[in-house]
């Protein structure tokens, strides 16, 4: 009889818990840290798996520099040997990120990051274009579409 009590006790008060449980709203789903990158945090990555332990830097949902029409030298940059950005954007905010690097060549790329997804944060992971490392050069925070 015992036997028999103990499981459907257990899962009794297991989905009992279930039933209690709050649901979150989306924005509190996507406001928590991630990949070391704060809720509202644009990350840049030293490889192409990015953690904590890999990230560079971090821009707090401003651009960089902060003149709309200034780049960084790439001997200036703070963001270098980068090879994986992550955009931890807010919903409903600037939360597109236009990224400009440079590689060791000279040659230049850019890309747009979208902001990571509840239950896709995939979304908001991208490479450097070749998957090599880069030193980015501007970092511009937009509303909708990175498309000018």
């Amino acid at each position: 009889m015992l036997k028999r009590f103990i499981p459907a006790a257990v899962a009794a008060i297991s989905l009992a818990g279930l039933t209690f449980t709050p649901s979150a709203s989306a924005e509190a789903l996507s406001s928590y840290k991630a990949y070391g990158c704060a809720a509202g945090d644009f990350c840049v990555y030293s490889t192409e798996v990015i953690s904590e332990g890999t990230k560079i830097s971090i821009g707090r949902g401003e651009n960089w520099p902060a003149e709309d029409d200034k780049w960084s030298s790439v001997s200036a940059s703070p963001y270098k040997n980068v090879r994986s950005f992550f955009n931890n954007g807010k919903i409903d905010t600037y939360d597109h990120v236009w990224v400009i690097y440079i590689y060791g060549d000279g040659t230049g790329a850019a890309r747009c990051i979208h902001r990571a997804v509840d239950g896709d944060l995939g979304q908001g992971h991208e490479y450097t274009d070749l998957r090599m490392p880069a030193t980015v050069v501007r970092i511009e925070w937009r509303k909708e579409n990175c498309e000018k």
